[in-house]
């Protein structure tokens, strides 16, 4: 039995399983109708370049006797880590095809290296998105800390909201320095990873954040892509739908203002105008602006159950009793 063809069969069945499940996620765990394409095109791909050796290989097939053969226990975790591990496993099992073809196979060779790179591209084209979706589609209390609404210190503030229940904070320091942003952002955000939660700076990219918020003022959605990590969150602010569709590159939109709030007195109550337009977009939404435990219930009879919160949480008495009470309300955890 060849050597090389044992390893040129393994690897094609690595590669061509790696594909499988990652276009099953993408397909049936995602809806994503792009990803499931492209991923299907490579498959296809690689079927061709197997087909002119499948006999050849399948005589050198030997599973039996495989001493790599054992039972993998690893833990797969979520479809984000389904899809990283998939894709590593379909990018080795190509360069393993490239070498063990190397002097023998040219075409094979040449055709292994090409999709590589493919598939190289499809990993950065389609699990940053993937990993970011997963990240939010457990947040549904979202707490604005701002010095303005509250006297306590913010990493304690902090602290009792995520205690309380909060998946999500924003750090909103309007007119500080970019000195205090980073320093108030570095133990935010020890404070929000030590309980599992997210943090997202206001305005800013800081890399020690999970992402950024940014409204009309700011940078770009892709400005702020370009210069953060990919599995960085962008979220925007919305104040009517044809914000929304502007914004809808974005991972989220905050939606609002719901009401008339003392962090905005300029915005007249829009929100629900358009709340249900803009969940047709397909983007996570978080309603926002003036919302207390006494009107949330309100608008979770509307279908709401993503908000984002300031003042109806850190400015209370209790901060961690008041995240509570709204996330309860918000329904069961994901």
């Amino acid at each position: 039995m060849d050597p090389l063809d044992r390893i040129l069969d393994a690897n094609f069945n690595r590669a061509r399983e790696a594909l499988r499940v990652l276009e099953d996620l993408f397909r049936f765990g995602r809806d994503d109708a792009a990803a499931q394409e492209s991923l299907k095109g490579l498959r296809h791909r690689l079927a061709a370049m197997e087909r002119p050796l499948s006999g050849r290989l399948l005589s050198a097939r030997d599973s039996v006797r495989d001493v790599g053969r054992r039972l993998d226990l690893s833990r797969s975790g979520t479809l984000a880590d389904l899809a990283a591990a998939n894709f590593k496993r379909l990018e080795e099992a190509l360069r393993s095809i490239e070498e063990a073809s190397r002097g023998r196979e040219p075409a094979v060779r040449g055709a292994a290296a090409s999709l590589r790179f493919d598939a190289y591209d499809a990993e950065k084209r389609f699990l940053p998105p993937l990993i970011r979706r997963i990240h939010l589609e457990r947040v549904h209390l979202y707490v604005l800390l701002d010095p303005q609404a509250t006297h306590r210190p913010l990493a304690r503030v902090a602290r009792q909201a995520v205690r309380g229940g909060a998946e999500m904070l924003q750090l909103r320091m309007k007119g500080r320095s970019a000195a205090d942003v980073k320093r108030a952002a570095a133990e935010i955000v020890r404070i929000a990873h030590g309980e599992g939660a997210l943090l997202i700076v206001n305005d800013r990219l800081d890399p020690a954040a999970d992402g950024v918020h940014v409204g009309r003022n700011d940078p770009s959605i892709a400005q702020a892509r370009s210069r953060l990590p990919a599995d960085a969150i962008v979220g925007a602010t919305t104040h009517s739908f044809a914000a929304a569709r502007r914004a809808r590159a974005a991972d989220y939109l905050s939606c609002g203002p719901m009401f008339a709030t003392p962090l905005k007195p300029h915005l007249a109550a829009r929100g629900l105008d358009y709340w249900s337009r803009a969940k047709a977009l397909g983007v996570p939404l978080f309603a926002i602006g003036g919302i207390t435990r006494e009107r949330l219930p309100g608008l979770v009879r509307r279908g709401i159950d993503r908000i984002a919160v300031c003042s109806g949480v850190i400015a209370q008495p209790d901060v961690e009793k008041a995240a509570r009470a709204m996330r309860r309300m918000l329904g069961e955890r994901g």
